[in-house]
């Protein structure tokens, strides 16, 4: 079984990789392992590798550790290994696709107790938080320069998994279960602390509890991803009970917008508030959705904030 595993900074996926290694007994390759077999080829050391990749500006050294993705998961075929590389998703033949998403606050909150030296120094968590976002916007413009594909597309991959709330154990122990079903239907699980609400408490609780009462455990809520922001369409009632029994993770299923900023439904319905203004629609709602479900969020979307 190969399990290749992408995602956003800070998410933990490094961490995550290296329990199904040592955990689960899954051979484990990242980036910097096939970087150091390319160096020891070459007979040069990891540092000079480097130094030349960051003057590689026709992508020789990128596409070295591609071709190199590709040998060694065609030398380990019935091997259980699992891959932590941005790219591994797109050249690993027959993987189980995971991406690994988190609050960019969190992500923040881990990369400054991480001390990761001079350059992810932060004057504060929203600098920090800022500057994950766009490091991750770049380098996904930069791998759809190279390759025609964005890492940030959930459509590449079979699990798309929230890391915000749930340990790395939890999260190795999960990617294994799914894995172990077979790559087949996208499944999108967040955490229900991440989702903001698009309606009013009062409104929720009216019109919402029957829908809850026909909707199984299982079924995905409705979501819409705006600015690095998720905010709920359908579930409120749901979210809310899952929030107070404690879940980690919920089912979500992703909506589309239009070229108009329309929300379009699973059937193609539109959401009567568009994309760009869900943000204010939201901030009308939240503290008292703070105060019903007893939580509070790591950071509010501000509409003018497009990074």
């Amino acid at each position: 079984m190969f399990i290749t595993i992408t995602g956003e900074l800070g998410s933990g996926k490094t961490t995550v990789a290296k329990i199904l290694n040592q955990e689960y007994g899954f051979d484990f390759y990242s980036t910097g392992s096939i970087q150091r077999e390319i160096a020891k080829e070459k007979g040069i050391t990891t540092l000079e590798l480097n130094q030349l990749m960051s003057n590689d500006v026709n992508n020789i050294y990128d596409k070295m550790i591609d071709d190199k993705t590709v040998e060694i998961s065609r030398e380990n075929r019935g091997r259980n290994v699992v891959f932590d590389s941005r790219m591994a998703w797109h050249f690993v033949e027959e993987s189980f696709k995971v991406y690994v998403t988190v609050d960019s606050y969190m992500a923040a909150q881990r990369v400054i107790k991480a001390g990761r030296g001079v350059e992810e120094q932060y004057a504060s968590l929203e600098e920090a938080a800022k500057s994950l976002r766009k490091r991750k916007q770049l380098e996904d413009s930069r791998f759809a320069e190279i390759y025609s594909v964005r890492t940030t597309d959930f459509s590449n991959y079979d699990l798309i998994v929230d890391s915000t709330f749930i340990s790395p154990e939890e999260l190795a122990k999960l990617i294994l279960e799914k894995a172990g079903n077979g790559a087949g239907r996208r499944e999108i699980y967040l955490s229900p602390q991440r989702l903001l609400p698009t309606k009013a408490v009062g409104e929720m609780e009216k019109d919402s509890a029957a829908d809850f009462g026909e909707q199984r455990k299982d079924e995905p809520v409705e979501v819409v991803e705006f600015q690095h922001f998720y905010y709920l369409v359908k579930g409120h009632y749901r979210v809310c009970t899952e929030l107070t029994a404690g879940e980690k993770l919920i089912p979500v299923r992703l909506l589309a917008v239009d070229s108009e900023g329309n929300v379009i439904g699973e059937k193609g319905d539109k959401y009567c508030v568009k994309a760009q203004e869900l943000a204010a629609v939201s901030l009308e709602y939240c503290h008292d959705w703070e105060v019903l479900n007893s939580m509070q969020f790591l950071g509010y979307p501000s509409a003018t904030d497009n990074l």
